[in-house]
């Protein structure tokens, strides 16, 4: 069964960062792990102006899709922001696939701390908060009564164990 979770944090608060390392340790271990980017604001540079599959996509084609020796890139018009369980069965046989964003949907979820703090999730499972190590009396000061685990993002492998407990185990069943 495929598993996943979200990490977010708040802009520039190192959640691409996180998750690279988190793909390279949780690959190490025989999980095979996909990325899924948020990006409702439609931020995100992937294709570049005046490709050819930015021009199909200009033209108003459907779905666009880049396959080369080494990856497909699939680019596929939608009328709303889909749900993340539309988008799962585009990630193939993995065991787990990890979303960067998704705030304000209720997917269990790794919370990135930055100097702002850690974005409110009420109603949210929170499986980790990650932090700095500068920061780490201030986090455990201001998180002491969640009752959740806290990692600095420089114990990627305790993440890890966390998540393989919590999550991954069950999913390779």
């Amino acid at each position: 069964m495929q598993t996943y979770f979200s990490v977010v944090g708040y802009g520039s608060s190192g959640k691409t960062t996180l998750i690279r390392k988190l793909v390279k340790e949780l690959r190490t271990r025989g999980y095979k792990i996909a990325v899924v980017k948020h990006d409702p604001g439609e931020h995100g540079a992937v294709d570049k102006e005046g490709s050819d599959t930015s021009l199909f996509w200009e033209a108003g084609s459907e779905a666009v899709i880049l396959a080369s020796p080494s990856r497909l890139t699939l680019f596929k018009r939608t009328e709303k922001d889909l749900m993340v369980e539309e988008i799962l069965p585009l990630c193939g046989d993995v065991d787990c696939v990890i979303l960067e964003g998704y705030k304000g949907r209720l997917y269990p979820r790794v919370v990135l701390w930055s100097e702002k703090g850690g974005p409110e999730l009420p109603g949210a499972t929170v499986l980790a908060i990650v932090y700095k190590k500068e920061d780490e009396q201030k986090v455990r000061r201001e998180t002491q009564d969640k009752h959740v685990p806290l990692i600095s993002r420089d114990d990627i492998k305790e993440l890890a164990d966390l998540l393989e407990t919590t999550l991954l185990r069950d999913s390779t069943l």
